[in-house]
């Protein structure tokens, strides 16, 4: 079967061992098109729950177009795939998600559709499964799957009365999918393991591991456990009652997977709240913009409030603790993702020549004279002494590779610079 690339929604027919219905009922598999994108992935400041620490931190994801099912996988659709395998499920629901099936139950089954339907199926990434569940493009950064309130849009323990109930029932999120909040937990492809920090697209998990990503909470999770950043881990072959799955795709011969970007101009300016931060233009695998560093005006105009340091230049570098805060914020503010460059990408940069090389016993000389002509300045307008002793002003050190490790972000000598990708 043959997928036409200007469908958005395809409806899969379920032909199994030469029988064209179950149960006197043609049997279809809703398939909604995820356009690619980036997204920040964990726990943002619209997921974020103080009882939840394995979502973090939260980091820059890119995704290729994928194709998601929009419901979980029902037990109608498993009897019609898996005939021979005893599922345990009340009789006269077809419709309810399936469970009672491990990860290996899952890869069977996806094996199985791919033989009857010709295509590629398989379980989500963990990445594609959040950012579907965030409604992908079209996101509202909602907290869970459609809403910021559970029980509109999600069968959770606070309306499930303690059970899976019939698919779709409820509001689905911004790309038209449901359940993807509630109802049952979802076992997703990747090993589970701590977020792996890269820029490279389509992230898929730890590279060993013993346990499987579960995701979306379930009938019997609490409001609280249930927001779209929450993971969970099991080992594969565990089955439980409140465990499923839907299936995914991706089609090799997408022409979307092969996008040319034009050639971006050499510089780009984005506003946010009236100001304008510069990016300059990186060739690279992923090219990407790199900003200058960001200077305390900047933060102060933005974030309305002081560096979070004693030094009150505003036309020094910023650093220190809420640098990525402050990128969060930015990203919010407009219509990129904008997040602090990594060791690799200043290196890239430097190389090619774009922003210059990092001068450790330079840098020092020259924030030591800023500071001091301002404090100079400052001292001479309220009629004290121009050589007054500055105290207390942490400097970067002359060994110090400050562009080169972004590991502690409550460092003082690090500066922050941010990062867009087109």
């Amino acid at each position: 079967m043959v997928v036409p690339d200007s469908l958005q929604r395809i409806d899969i027919t379920i032909h199994t061992a030469g029988k064209e219905s179950v149960d006197g009922k043609d049997l279809y598999l809703t398939m909604q098109r995820v356009e690619g994108g980036s997204f920040l992935m964990g726990a943002t400041t619209d997921q974020y729950d103080p009882e939840i620490y394995t979502d973090k931190p939260a980091h820059l994801v890119f995704l290729s177009p994928y194709y998601i099912a929009t419901t979980e996988v029902t037990v109608e659709l498993w009897r019609a795939v898996m005939p021979e395998r005893e599922i345990i499920s009340p009789r006269g629901y077809p419709t309810i998600p399936i469970s009672y099936v491990s990860w290996h139950d899952c890869q069977e089954f996806v094996r199985r559709l791919d033989s009857i339907t010709g295509l590629p199926f398989r379980l989500p990434s963990e990445a594609e499964w959040e950012y579907a569940a965030r409604g992908g493009n079209k996101s509202q950064s909602f907290r869970f799957a459609g809403g910021n309130i559970a029980d509109s849009i999600g069968w959770t323990y606070s309306s499930s009365g303690n059970w899976k109930h019939p698919v779709a029932r409820k509001h689905p999120n911004e790309l038209g999918l449901y359940d993807m909040t509630g109802n049952v937990s979802e076992w997703c492809q990747d090993i589970y393991g701590a977020y792996q920090l890269s820029t490279l697209p389509n992230p898929c998990g730890a590279d060993t591991g013993s346990c499987r990503v579960v995701r979306g909470g379930s009938y019997d999770e609490c409001n609280a456990n249930s927001h779209l950043s929450v993971r969970r881990w099991y080992l594969p072959e565990t089955s439980a009652e409140y465990i499923g799955f839907r299936v995914a795709f991706t089609l090799p011969d997408d022409p979307m997977m092969q996008v040319q970007h034009e050639e971006p101009p050499l510089a780009r300016s984005v506003r946010i709240k009236g100001k304008k931060i510069r990016f300059i233009y990186v060739p690279a695998e992923q090219p990407y913009y790199i900003s200058e560093e960001i200077e305390r005006g900047l933060w102060r105009k933005i974030m309305q409030k002081d560096a979070p340091d004693r030094i009150k230049s505003i036309a020094l570098g910023m650093s220190k603790a809420e640098r990525v805060r402050f990128a969060e914020y930015c990203s919010r503010l407009s219509n990129d993702a904008i997040y602090v460059a990594s060791a690799e990408q200043i290196v890239a940069a430097e190389q090619q020549g774009i922003i210059e090389p990092f001068q450790p016993e330079e840098s020092r000389k020259r924030k030591k004279q800023s500071i001091r002509q301002i404090q100079r300045r400052r001292r001479i307008a309220n009629k004290l002494s121009p050589w007054t002793e500055l105290v207390g002003v942490r400097l970067p050190k002359p060994d110090d590779p400050v562009l080169l490790q972004f590991k502690k972000a409550d460092d003082e000598s690090r500066p922050l610079r941010l990062v867009i990708y087109i």
